[in-house]
């Protein structure tokens, strides 16, 4: 499993708690479908103890793979002292897509004038299908579809650049926005307003 810009699996959640009142050397047992895949020895600080898993500073632990487990902590005598079950998950079990830098131009238009938007698609996570739509007031007008590779973007967007052109035939003042859909539904997808785009009766207005 490949690692980028510094990711990795996703911090699921901390086992805690207390025993004794002076330094005592516990068990860390994770568990993946009853076998134990890993066991680790470590010592509560003044009675107490504290595991958290995924990134992140202090005692972390590193699960070595995604899915479900279960965490048991066991004391000296071996008796279990908690026990819990966690979620893990990494960047590339699923798709997350953001709608990159847009612009659009003119702000200002007449009816039947022309207002251009533009957008990138920053990627982070698994291969996946999508579709890029400009919205007016909330509403699609213009849709792409696309796909991108697993991966996650750490400077800039990887993902393709999209252009919209939308005429707009009555006189008001309208939201624009970009949205990314994935496997049609908002989950790994993204809506990002884009601005405000004014449009005047004529040319003269």
């Amino acid at each position: 499993m490949e690692y980028g810009c510094d990711t990795g699996q996703i911090r699921s959640g901390s086992v805690e708690g207390q025993v004794g009142d002076c330094n005592t050397e516990l068990s860390l047992e994770i568990v993946d479908e009853d076998e134990t895949i890993e066991e680790v020895a470590f010592e509560t600080n003044n009675g107490r103890w504290s595991v958290g898993f995924g990134e992140g500073p202090g005692q972390v632990r590193a699960i070595p793979s995604s899915g479900d487990k279960r965490v048991r902590i066991r004391g000296p005598d071996g008796g279990i002292l908690a026990s819990e079950q966690l979620t893990v998950s990494h960047y590339l079990d699923s798709p997350a897509l953001t709608v990159w830098r847009p612009e659009f131009e003119p702000e200002t238009v007449s009816v039947g004038e022309d207002v251009t938007v533009v957008f990138s698609i920053a990627t982070f996570g698994a291969e996946t299908s999508f579709t890029a739509a400009l919205l007016v007031d909330g509403e699609p007008v213009e849709t792409r579809d696309g796909t991108v590779d697993s991966g996650a973007d750490c400077q800039s967007a990887s993902g393709p650049e999209y252009e919209f052109s939308y005429t707009f035939e009555e006189p008001g003042e309208y939201e624009l926005a970009g949205r990314i859909t994935v496997d049609a539904s908002a989950k790994g997808g993204d809506t990002k307003s884009i601005g405000t785009v004014t449009v005047s009766s004529d040319s003269s207005s």
